[in-house]
């Protein structure tokens, strides 16, 4: 059976470490280790374990630390042990200033704290080679004194830089992030970051000279139709990409992603820095990455892409929910068109997700059947997205897919959560590190925008067609560049209405007044596009608005839930394959969800765990047969267009 060796150290001469559940007691002897677990009597005291699983290898102590190796095999059939695997685990710790008596942990409650972290899998390392550390370079691209006011919730920050002057080309190894004070602590500022590959190729009356000019800037806001320059929008490659609790990564030996050289090399980046500002404070930021290059070509070039749900307001969990799933899927439209005919190896993936994410994977799947999970984590923690590096490369072929597969818990919200880009909203993203390097940027999927609202029974809204909606997501368009030409064209201040569907209009947005949204703190919600849309048909639902509509939707209901769930997971899906290259154009798609036999992954040899997996499976069948009746609304959405 396969085992873990570990080394813990602490300040105290008397210590505890507990690993999800796994609690041991190390005294100052630093030989002497107990096996225990926590109780919720005794003042939650650890108990001694009835089988010892912990075995110390060495220890030593000196006047300010003890330190202690120790290990035990990932799976021991103890009740009281949790099996360790590749899910994301946490670690408490605490420490005193006196050995323990009789297995009292008495004073150790000031000096205590949690860690998550990855047991399984390699660590990333610098290079090895005294001389491949001799010849790094570093290029630190951060922001400059963006100013985070109290009043500013959720930011978007972009700053353009340009690529250091190398005639040759060289090879990014690595990178880490650079994080002001206030991001270095438990409840950092910065959320997320990506550097990002520019293309210049520029828009029609746009001027090449800008991107200089907006070097010299301190940035803008990002993904703004009204702050940040149309150009922008070719930033769309990543090259490195940091999660809150993340450290960066080293790339294996073999490759790099390349950097300078020849013409067609990028000569401008882009990075974007999300701010998440819940505590309101009132700072100046100036985080960013140092991103580590060498002049020693590797075999390899390698690049990275983006994989999932594409972010709109179509991803949707309801309120209330344990687990709800939504995927995003990378199809063959784009894998058989751009991946080249011996595929792409992936070597490491990081997983995204905001708040409400609790399971996250990267599957793939290739003629009708899915293959080992690429990444997989069934405790996701959302402040924890630390690159992963694959033990063993992932060959991807063209035709094959690629499904992220995010699972949340909404149990404590009363609304609908919306994918977007602040943390109270949702999303499902893979960045994956692969080789060699093509030219795709992103690959996404989003439920069509049709079936999404047939999927709540509803067909059609005041004053636009399905294609303006349509159009309204896929651009990230403005429902008031559409209201005024499709609901109003015959409305002007003091004029009159000669048009009955304007006049209909008129009414709909009058009446649905009374069902929208009036939180004024709740901006997020107020100012979506589904609270804008206002449904004509059918005569059941009009006069409100999309939003409110799935507000009075019956989500306490788990037989309707989960007919949802599966309608939009196994219905249609649009995919997206966004290149890098103005050669390569890729068309758009709309599938069917594909069938494929699912992976199973190898049962737990202990009695004890498939004990506890088969009560988990009867208790759930339970919950879904006391559910015997589907409520009549139910009946009306999901069947109304059979």
């Amino acid at each position: 059976m396969a085992t873990m060796v570990s080394k813990f150290k602490s300040r105290g001469t008397s210590s505890f470490l507990a690993l999800s559940g796994i609690r041991c007691t190390y005294p100052s002897t630093g030989s002497v280790g107990v096996d225990c677990h926590g109780s919720k009597d005794n003042h939650h005291m650890p108990v001694q374990d009835d089988t010892q699983n912990y075995h110390i290898e060495s220890g030593f102590q000196n006047l300010t630390h003890t330190s202690v190796t120790f290990r035990r095999a990932l799976e021991t059939c103890d009740p009281h042990d949790v099996i360790i695997g590749a899910d994301t685990m946490k670690i408490l710790w605490s420490y005193g200033d006196r050995d323990p008596v009789a297995g009292s942990l008495k004073g150790h409650s000031a000096n205590r704290g949690v860690r998550s972290i990855h047991f399984l899998g390699p660590m990333f390392r610098r290079p090895a080679d005294a001389q491949q550390r001799d010849d790094l370079r570093q290029w630190d691209v951060t922001v400059k004194n963006v100013s985070i006011d109290a009043s500013m919730d959720t930011l978007y920050w972009c700053k353009i830089l340009k690529a250091p002057t190398l005639r040759d080309k060289h090879h990014i190894i690595g990178y880490e992030a650079l994080l002001t004070k206030e991001s270095s602590t438990k409840q950092p500022l910065v959320h997320h970051m990506t550097l990002f590959e520019c293309s210049t190729n520029s828009y029609p009356g746009s001027d090449p000279n800008s991107w200089d000019v907006w070097v010299k800037s301190s940035g803008a806001v990002c993904n703004s139709n009204l702050l940040t320059p149309r150009d922008w929008d070719s930033c769309i490659t990543p090259v490195a990409t940091w999660g809150v609790g993340a450290s960066g990564q080293f790339l294996p030996e073999h490759i790099g992603i390349p950097i300078g050289g020849d013409k067609g090399a990028p000569k401008y980046y882009m990075l974007e820095v999300h701010y998440d500002n819940p505590r309101a404070k009132r700072v100046l930021d100036h985080s960013g990455f140092r991103i580590h290059y060498t002049r020693h070509v590797r075999p390899h070039d390698a690049g990275m892409m983006i994989s999932g749900v594409s972010v709109s307001d179509t991803q949707m969990i309801p309120p209330g929910q344990k687990l709800y799933r939504n995927v995003g899927i990378c199809g063959p439209s784009c894998t058989g068109a751009v991946f080249p005919v011996e595929g792409i190896n992936v070597v490491s993936a990081a997983l995204h997700s905001h708040v409400a994410g609790r399971k996250m994977k990267l599957r793939h799947v290739r003629e009708g059947k899915e293959l080992p999970r690429i990444v997989e984590d069934d405790n996701y923690n959302h402040n924890f997205q630390q690159v992963r590096q694959l033990e063993n490369e992932t060959n991807v072929l063209p035709g094959d897919y690629l499904i992220t597969d995010c699972a949340y818990e909404t149990v404590g919200r009363r609304r609908p959560t919306l994918g977007g880009y602040s943390t109270k909203q949702e999303m499902c993203l893979s960045f994956i590190t692969y080789y060699p390097k093509i030219e795709l940027a992103g690959c996404y999927s989003m439920t069509p925008v049709k079936e999404f609202f047939e999927t709540f029974g509803v067909f059609k809204f005041y004053g636009m067609n399905m294609t303006d909606v349509e159009n309204l997501f896929l651009y990230n368009g403005n429902i008031l560049d559409l209201l005024p030409t499709t609901v109003f064209p015959n409305f002007a201040p003091g004029g009159d209405v000669d048009d009955e569907q304007n006049q209909l209009a008129i009414r709909a947005l009058q009446n649905a007044r009374e069902y929208s949204i009036v939180d004024e703190e709740d901006l997020l919600y107020k100012e979506s596009i589904l609270n804008k849309l206002i449904i004509s048909d059918p005569v059941e639902f009009h006069d409100r608005t999309f939003l409110s509509h799935l507000n009075q939707l019956p989500w306490s209901e788990p037989l309707f839930t989960r007919r949802v769930e599966q309608s939009i997971l196994t219905g249609k899906h649009m995919t997206f394959c966004r290149v890098s290259s103005d050669s390569i154009s890729v068309a758009s798609e709309i599938f069917k969800y594909p069938v494929f036999d699912t992976y199973v992954k190898a049962p737990s040899q202990c009695p004890f765990h498939l004990f506890m997996e088969f009560a988990e499976h009867t208790s759930t069948a339970a919950k879904r047969m006391s559910s015997t009746k589907l409520l009549m609304l139910a009946l009306l959405i999901l069947y109304r267009r059979l």
